[in-house]
């Protein structure tokens, strides 16, 4: 009995190396404005933390938590996130594509029968617009193609997917961005 006690133990004992955080090479852009590089912990397993917190290691090594309404933005390999109002309180956005038409990502916990689930939301904006506009997946074609009116062909090549296609949009997305900046 003790035996199989012990590899019990032992076996949960090796589990929180399974789903363990890795610091990476980040940065986070405080409320004044400040860029300040270091490492950033990052849990794969828990996709959700990236739109609530980041745990920020400075080049000093204090290392300290923060939510959304303590910073402006924050980044990690090629990943940026930007904090913003949501629903009267402030979350990060994961930036997918900047420019005429911004296009972002929202992570968030919802409860289905009775079960936290990860659910996302994307929406996009015009440059230097404040105001969210959120895109419904089955229709994103038709919400992107309003907003690229001027040059269409971009949005065309996203086809008659039926399902949501987040590559495809956000290459159409870049795009038309890249067209228009070179107008």
């Amino acid at each position: 009995m003790k035996k199989r006690l012990l590899a019990v133990c032992m076996c949960l004992g090796a589990l929180p190396s399974i789903a363990q955080s890795s610091m990476v090479k980040g940065y986070i852009v405080t409320e004044k404005g400040d860029t300040l590089k270091g490492e950033a912990k990052i849990n794969p397993k828990k996709e959700i933390d990236n739109y609530t917190k980041v745990n920020f290691k400075d080049e000093t090594g204090l290392q300290k938590m923060y939510k959304p309404a303590k910073l402006r933005a924050y980044g990690f390999n090629d990943e940026h996130y930007i904090a913003m109002d949501s629903d009267e309180e402030k979350k990060f956005y994961r930036i997918l594509a900047t420019g005429s038409i911004n296009f972002y990502k929202l992570g968030y916990e919802s409860l289905r029968m009775n079960e936290a689930v990860f659910e996302v939301e994307y929406y996009i904006s015009h440059a230097g617009d404040k105001e969210l506009i959120l895109i419904k997946e089955s229709k994103f074609k038709k919400q992107a193609g309003e907003w690229m009116k001027d040059h269409p062909e971009f949005i065309e090549a996203y086809g008659d997917e039926k399902k949501f296609d987040l590559e495809k949009a956000m290459a159409a997305i870049t795009q038309y961005n890249s067209w228009k900046a070179g107008k």
